[in-house]
């Protein structure tokens, strides 16, 4: 998503003269993962596509988003050395994080200080720097946060008591996504006072649309919660602004785009201490963040929200207002440009 912001943005495309290479080698979303001759074909087209830009338009800059582990960082190592063997200034931009959980691996204790080796990076938050740090001293590392398109929410007007508190999880099922947690605060919260209503959003993952329905039978929960599926365009612009608390309870993460559109919907966020969020959901300030893996933790969260409409209007506001002050597309765009400008 954020590279398709860079490659369409008007600000960065005018401060830069930039040529694009698509590094991606699969066709489809279903490729994605898979092997084959046809992938390793295309990929050695790709090599030959970065070879030969930069032998001949020789690049005052080449910047890629880098994979950080896994048979991506190997595909990516092969353009990293075409920079170096070419001479070429180069920026990795991480939108992932595991480098420091790859690097026990054989694979991992060669790669990284070869691809590490002369590269400036950018990072989305100084709390992700300790991935890298065996790697890269902090003078050649710069922060650039993330920023999304304005979705037009309608303004939320009312955080009352009224009705079934509308709590919103939105993620493919994924099991590192904490859904499965949620589902366990849910039947600790069932046993209280509080009258809510869980709207489940997101495609299968790791977790089926059938698993899940079983797990709400299990827990007795199917007069809690509803299953959406992937929800899309106004079906998503919907969801959002009929919910009350928006909860993410993430073991895995980097820094998660959906806690900036939930932000930028006004709603107060639950979330865990993973990746950047803590950079982006103030604790007790903006939300409130609960230790990963722990449904008793994240019931209470729920609850105290549930049972105070003020503090849910007041972390909501006060997510809006940090979204429109340092999450916009707009604000994303001139940290990058300054960022780029300042390594070129």
């Amino acid at each position: 998503m954020v590279g398709q912001y860079i490659k369409s943005s008007k600000v960065i495309n005018q401060s830069f003269d930039g040529n694009y290479v698509n590094l991606s080698t699969s066709s489809t979303v279903d490729d994605i993962g898979k092997s084959g001759i046809r992938k390793w074909v295309k990929y050695l087209k790709i090599v030959a596509k970065v070879f030969h830009q930069g032998l001949f338009n020789r690049p005052d800059l080449a910047y890629i988003t880098l994979t950080s582990n896994g048979p991506g960082l190997i595909k990516d190592a092969g353009i990293v050395f075409i920079f170096q063997l070419l001479g070429l200034p180069h920026v990795f931009h991480f939108h992932n994080k595991g480098v420091k959980k790859y690097s026990q691996t054989l694979f991992g204790k060669f790669l990284y200080p070869f691809v590490f080796k002369k590269a400036q990076i950018i990072l989305l938050s100084p709390l992700l720097f300790s991935d890298i740090e065996n790697y890269v001293s902090e003078t050649r590392v710069h922060y650039c946060t993330n920023g999304i398109l304005d979705m037009r929410f309608a303004v939320k007007d009312e955080y009352s008591s009224k009705g079934p508190i509308e709590i919103l999880f939105l993620s493919n099922l994924i099991r590192s996504k904490g859904v499965l947690d949620l589902l366990g605060a849910c039947s600790l919260l069932k046993n209280s006072t509080v009258n809510f209503r869980l709207t489940i959003a997101g495609g299968e993952g790791d977790i089926s649309s059938v698993e899940l329905e079983k797990l709400i039978l299990k827990y007795d929960l199917e007069d809690y919660i509803i299953y959406k599926g992937k929800v899309q365009g106004e079906d998503k612009k919907s969801v959002f602004h009929k919910a009350d608390i928006f909860v993410h309870p993430t073991h895995e993460d980097c820094f998660p785009l959906v806690l900036l559109e939930a932000m930028q919907a006004g709603l107060p966020i639950i979330s865990t201490y993973e990746g950047a969020i803590p950079e982006i959901v103030e604790d007790g300030v903006t939300g409130l963040l609960v230790p990963f893996k722990s449904p008793a933790k994240l019931a209470n969260a729920i609850l105290v929200l549930c049972e105070n409409p003020v503090l849910r209007e007041a972390f909501g506001k006060a997510g809006k207002e940090k979204f429109q002050r340092e999450y916009t597309l707009e604000k994303f765009e001139n940290r990058f440009v300054r960022i780029l400008s300042s390594i070129n």
